[in-house]
């Protein structure tokens, strides 16, 4: 039996804003670029690919890349819109946290974890009247349901049915 992959020190992971052109953020976007979901998580989230230029289309959008030790592991998008008047009472105090994925080699040794603690300097930078990072995830998704909610983020009660997966839990974290 093979040995369960180390977690990764917290202090390790960072995010980094994917929207201001320096070398390193060119590097990051090459590789965001090459990261491809698994399999199973395809018809849940699109890949960078995909998510990225659509990202730099949409001035309420910033893409970020998820680093462990300054390895790009992850990618993301805060969106200062979106969905939010659907899932909030109070959208301009809400970020949205969308087409968040690790690489799968990176999957389970807590850098989704840490990378959502990671997530609130990035918040209050791009909204600063944001009190809290909102998400949903499909219900079915159990393994990205439990990173999230050891990542610190809660369950609201409200749920999305607007997506085209099925319906989605509403989840939200307070921007430390």
């Amino acid at each position: 039996m093979a040995e369960p992959a180390p977690m990764v020190n917290d202090a390790d992971v960072a995010v980094l804003r994917l929207d201001e052109e320096t070398p390193e953020v060119a590097r990051a976007r090459a590789t965001v670029l090459k990261i491809r979901l698994a399999p199973g998580q395809r018809r849940l989230a699109g890949d960078a690919v995909e998510t990225l230029p659509r990202a730099d289309a949409d001035p309420n959008r910033t893409p970020f890349a998820v680093l462990r030790a300054h390895e790009v592991v992850g990618f993301g998008i805060l969106d200062r819109l979106g969905i939010l008047p659907e899932i909030t009472d109070a959208p301009q105090r809400a970020v949205l946290l969308r087409a968040f994925y690790i690489a799968p080699e990176w999957q389970g040794r807590g850098v989704g974890r840490a990378a959502c603690a990671a997530l609130d300097p990035l918040a209050r930078a791009i909204a600063p009247k944001a009190v809290e990072i909102l998400l949903t995830v499909n219900e079915h998704n159990s393994v990205a349901l439990r990173s999230y909610l050891s990542g610190g983020f809660e369950r609201t009660g409200r749920r999305y049915l607007g997506g085209d997966v099925g319906p989605q839990l509403v989840l939200r974290r307070p921007i430390a």
